[in-house]
């Protein structure tokens, strides 16, 4: 299941999901918050930021693994509430 929506996440979600990652590439951070908060196209925010379009995508996925994460986390916090 896709988390990420390209154009519809904040820049400050981004942020702090980047920061669960060991993405540390400016160039790469700056293709996927143009990809997934301005709603660039893959390719056209890897040639914004001097990086190549499958390296975008590869981070892209470890990110998509994490928001899942997070997510799934939240999932359980809120049964575990609904229950008490």
């Amino acid at each position: 299941m896709q988390r990420l929506l390209p154009g519809h996440e904040s820049a400050e979600r981004v942020a702090l999901l980047l920061s669960l990652t060991s993405i540390r590439s400016e160039g790469i951070q700056g293709a996927i918050h143009d990809h997934l908060v301005k709603g660039h196209a893959v390719a056209q925010a890897a040639a914004l930021n001097g990086e190549r379009d499958n390296n975008i995508r590869r981070a892209l996925v470890v990110l998509e693994q994490v928001a899942d994460m997070v997510e799934r986390i939240k999932e359980i916090d809120w049964a575990e509430r609904s229950e008490k």
